[in-house]
């Protein structure tokens, strides 16, 4: 999810990939005179209900799934074997996204930034920037603060007249190579931009991308219950799904036949319980906290026996999101349109997962004084989820279904939803030890995790049972 600020890990190093050229090699960088200081604006300037895709301004509360993770598992390699191979570069190409190998320093400040920001541009998108000469012109604003994923707004001069161009600028960190792959962030990225339900993919270089500005607000918790909205959502939500049966490239990236989500709590697993042992060590306060509700080592089992009960739902693999709450939902300022951002947690996965991870985040408030706190009483109750189902069937089309098979469909979907809440909250309590190691952002990551496995365990007869 991403919370005020982009804690969950938003980035690899891998980022777009070398260029696939026979030998690879990076762009010279024009000779710029010395920069006046530049305008540099900090993100407390941005309004704070402003578009910020999905993060609020790093001076917010953060929520759990944004945090910092350059310091955990470097060992874990950030470059995909399809990153390794240059498939990815020849794809973007092929898809008309433009590609550089020039890589931008993320600790890079000032005219620093600027200079690289502008250089970048000039080579990705000369014939809307190449009129910039003067680094300086460049307004960047930081919309994110952590250290795995920055986020800028870049506006500059347009090249007649006297208006502004604005564009988004994501640049990856180092350590989130763990938790997420960057190029099948990018190929469905690519593909949902073709598709229009994504903002427009405009170019990629090393460590980053530029992507369409989106004049839009974030939705809020409130926003979720609003029966308009929520059908909106759905509607949304069936889009992303159907692109697995449009991407017959897709295999390229990913498995469309399986669903990569228990290999995933696998891996977590095991990360999560390097974490507690050192949790145990050094943080023996935290780590008795945790033991309380969580056995780390026990959940090894607990993921196999969730993978048979589950697997036996039979609910339809698609192209998920998987991490559908509010603040990654941006309404358009000018048709109060929807379209759903952050896609760094996206695969081929369940259709349940998505719903029922979308079920759970009505009980999150990420804005709050206690932002890892989950209201489970919050979360939807059966007229809501079936409204919110009855917006996802007919966003089919299909003309000729009865009432009759439409309920029917409500209830399998409302069955299956229920059911797989259970793999939410194992996936984001696990993730929440992962981060429990997190000591300079301000959030409750052990809290996190305890929520999350309190409903787990609440919820596992029942679930079990059925």
């Amino acid at each position: 999810m991403t919370l005020p600020t982009d804690t969950r890990a938003s980035g690899s190093a891998s980022g777009a990939a070398p260029v696939a050229d026979s030998k690879p090699h990076r762009p010279e960088t024009p000779t710029l005179p010395p920069l006046p200081p530049p305008t540099v604006v900090s993100s407390a300037s941005a309004s704070a209900n402003d578009y910020d895709y999905g993060l609020a301004s790093a001076a917010e509360p953060l929520s759990p799934r944004d945090a910092d993770t350059e310091s955990l598992h470097s060992d874990v390699s950030d470059v995909s074997d399809l990153d390794k191979t240059g498939k990815l570069v020849a794809f973007l190409r092929d898809s008309g996204i433009p590609v550089v190998e020039f890589e931008i320093n993320i600790h890079a400040k000032g005219h620093v930034l600027q200079t690289e920001v502008l250089n970048i541009l000039v080579q990705l998108l000369p014939e809307s920037w190449d009129h910039v000469k003067d680094p300086s012109e460049l307004l960047l604003e930081r919309v994110s603060g952590a250290m795995t994923n920055c986020i800028y707004f870049v506006t500059g001069p347009a090249r007649t007249g006297n208006g502004k161009r604005k564009i988004l600028l994501r640049i990856y960190g180092s350590g989130a190579g763990q938790f997420i792959s960057r190029d099948r962030e990018m190929f469905w990225l690519c593909k949902m931009s073709e598709s229009g339900v994504a903002p427009r993919l405009l170019g990629a270089f090393h460590n980053g991308r530029f992507e369409e500005f989106l004049d839009s607000t974030t939705l809020t918790k409130e926003d979720l219950r609003d029966p308009t909205t929520s059908a909106q959502i759905a509607v949304q939500l069936y889009k992303l799904h159907q692109l697995i049966h449009s991407s017959a490239d897709a295999d390229e990236v990913e498995s469309t036949t399986t669903s990569d989500i228990w290999n995933k709590m696998r891996r977590w697993q095991k990360m999560a319980a390097k974490v507690v042992a050192d949790l145990k060590k050094n943080h023996p306060d935290r780590y008795a906290e945790m033991r309380k509700v969580i056995d780390i080592k026990g959940m090894k089992g607990e993921i196999e026996e969730l993978e048979e009960k589950l697997h036996a739902v039979d609910s339809p693999l698609v192209f998920a999101h998987s991490d559908a709450q509010y603040g990654n939902i941006l309404r358009m300022r000018s048709d109060s349109s929807l379209m759903i951002v952050d896609y760094e947690y996206s695969s081929i996965n369940y259709r349940a997962y998505d719903s029922a991870n979308h079920f759970c985040e009505w009980a999150a408030d990420y804005h709050s004084q206690t932002p890892h706190k989950m209201d489970f009483t919050r979360c939807p109750n059966r007229e809501e989820q079936d409204h919110f189902f009855n917006a996802y069937i007919g966003a089919a089309g299909e003309t000729d279904i009865s009432a009759e098979e439409r309920a029917a469909r409500c209830a399998g979907m409302r069955r299956e939803t229920h059911k797989f809440m259970l793999a939410s909250h194992m996936l984001w309590g696990l993730w929440g030890v992962m981060q429990a190691g997190e000591t300079e952002i301000d959030f409750d990551y052990v809290g996190y995790a305890c929520e999350r496995f309190r409903q787990y365990w609440k919820m596992k007869d029942e679930v079990m049972a059925l």
